[in-house]
């Protein structure tokens, strides 16, 4: 297997005894359908060490392994890692920080954030492609975390969906905020939970801190508009707040992610990028 890269592995549980193989590295280890068809032609899927028909009946205990070949493992053009902010590394995840004005995952070309993660992977001698957990509008900053395999990202997917992965953005809103808020209008009929904490009022606009509950497109701008307190600089659904020209990108910053790992048992991690006071200068802190 030296000339093959690992996709994902696991031990089978009770509750999977008499899993089909090529179901349970489906199901269980979150290998996608066309991944799993690479990786049976390539002889790839192995239980207990040894290349396996996807049809095998899993018992308890059996370590399941999928392995593609490293020309395989790349699904995205790696760009250079340039000035990549690593906030977050162990050997199931990269937390990174998102510069304002870089898309999360470029559609054509290489200049996204996942282009220059997959650069960074190669740069340390790992040919991965990225997995984001989650995505950023390009005029937002802050973290953003990708998983490195196909089982963690599954993992994290799952914690996503049980609502145990909390995401928290620093944001300037106009006027002024005095009280927390919980703002629930559906957005395109669809359920939607913004909360909102003042931090400190600053005459014409509040900086806040924000716990996006549900995730939808421009959910926490959109939110905030509703109400008549649009971001600082937000030009689609707000005004370009104030005249100080220095003020005009989009104040909104992820600034924190915490999750139980989904790796480690009893653990949480929390991934944090510093606020960017810098791109505020009217803001004293």
């Amino acid at each position: 297997m030296k000339s093959k890269q690992p996709l994902a592995k696991g031990r089978v549980e009770q509750n999977h005894v008499g899993y089909e193989l090529g179901m349970y590295a489906k199901k269980v280890l979150g290998v996608s359908n066309r991944q799993l068809q690479k990786v049976v032609r390539t002889k790839g899927l192995l239980v207990n060490g040894r290349v396996s028909h996807s049809k095998t009946k899993l018992r308890l205990g059996d370590k399941v392994e999928a392995f593609l070949p490293r020309a395989e493992q790349i699904k995205i053009k790696p760009a250079s890692p340039g000035q990549l902010v690593i906030l977050h590394e162990d050997p199931w995840l990269l937390g990174v920080e998102k510069p304002v004005g870089v898309p999360s995952y470029a559609v054509e070309g290489n200049n996204g954030l996942a282009n220059q993660v997959a650069g960074y992977f190669l740069s340390q001698g790992l040919q991965l492609t990225p997995r984001p957990l989650h995505r950023l509008d390009t005029p937002t900053s802050g973290v953003v975390v990708f998983a490195k395999d196909a089982q963690t990202q599954t993992k994290l997917s799952e914690l996503w969906q049980q609502g145990k992965v909390k995401r928290f953005y620093w944001a300037l809103c106009q006027g002024q905020l005095t009280e927390p808020i919980e703002l629930t209008m559906p957005l395109n009929n669809r359920k939607a939970c913004t909360k909102v904490r003042p931090l400190h009022n600053h005459g014409d606009f509040t900086e806040l801190e924000v716990e996006l509950v549900t995730g939808r497109t421009h959910q926490i701008r959109r939110h905030l508009a509703l109400i008549d307190h649009p971001l600082l600089g937000d030009a689609r659904y707000g005004t370009k707040l104030l005249e100080n020209k220095e003020n005009t990108r989009l104040a909104l910053h992820a600034s924190r992610v915490c999750f139980p790992h989904p790796q480690k048992v009893g653990e949480l991690t929390c991934i944090s990028s510093p606020i960017p006071y810098r791109d505020f200068p009217s803001i004293n802190h």
